[in-house]
């Protein structure tokens, strides 16, 4: 089966803090597509999102889709000749799914715990988030909801299930370096996931959700310092997540990988 040649345009739909979202964003700078992102303003997603109450969506011409993991099979099977994401069939792929499954599941909803995480840092971490949205999102934010945010994100349903997912029982600080430490036994000796010696789907869903609010400055997210696997992972993973549009637009952000 031979791919398209992209002859139709790619739309992203998008939040610019969001994890699932942004593992979509690295398939696509992975794969080298040309495509563009629709920052959604949250007051419209109903009326701007092609299909579904949820982001991340792709569209490709006319034809859309939604979920990040199920948006990258999909990717793969309709361009097969570009880098793939994943094997095409194996237990390695069955292993990658797994790992991805772990993200998805387990990593992710912990960025939603520990950001904005705790005391003083939660309302500053919050204001962030309603400053980056405003930024990028279709039309910006008003500014009473720009102030009300860290009260209005809490509440919100998905927020919600998140949170009770990523519950453990631990510390915040303890939970974070668990993950930290079960990310490092996924990595198995190898640059990559899986010992692999080529990043891999599993890879570019787990590069946002260390690198995302390091970049944009959330406050706690500097601890990934202190873990040089995952630093050394990091930067090893940089050239296959660079192109345009970037992960972060220029506008928010505000630092770069050491």
């Amino acid at each position: 089966m031979k791919s398209d040649l992209q002859p139709k345009p790619v739309t992203l739909y998008t939040y610019v803090m969001s994890p699932y979202a942004a593992k979509v964003h690295c398939f696509l700078l992975y794969k080298h597509m040309s495509f563009e992102c629709f920052y959604i303003n949250p007051l419209r997603l109903k009326q701007d999102l092609p299909v579904g109450r949820q982001i991340p969506v792709v569209t490709i011409g006319g034809e859309s889709r939604a979920d990040s993991t199920p948006i990258g099979l999909w990717l793969d099977e309709r361009f097969p000749d570009l880098p793939r994401l994943l094997p095409e069939s194996g237990d390695e792929r069955a292993l990658l799914l797994k790992i991805d499954d772990w993200i998805t599941n387990r990593l992710i909803p912990g960025s939603f715990r520990f950001f904005p995480g705790e005391g003083l840092d939660r309302w500053l971490n919050g204001w962030k988030l309603s400053f980056l949205m405003d930024k990028t999102a279709q039309g910006g934010l008003p500014g009473l909801l720009r102030a009300a945010w860290p009260f209005f994100i809490k509440r919100v349903a998905f927020i919600r299930r998140l949170l009770v997912m990523a519950e453990d029982g631990l510390s915040m600080r303890e939970s974070k370096r668990r993950l930290y430490r079960q990310f490092i036994s996924h990595l198995n000796g190898g640059p990559f996931l899986a010992g692999r010696s080529a990043p891999s789907l599993p890879d570019l869903a787990a590069y946002p959700q260390f690198a995302l609010f390091y970049l944009t400055g959330f406050r706690g997210s500097e601890d990934i310092l202190e873990s040089p696997e995952i630093m050394s992972w990091l930067k090893r993973m940089e050239p296959y997540v660079c192109g345009t549009p970037p992960l972060v637009p220029a506008v928010v952000r505000m630092r770069e990988l050491p």
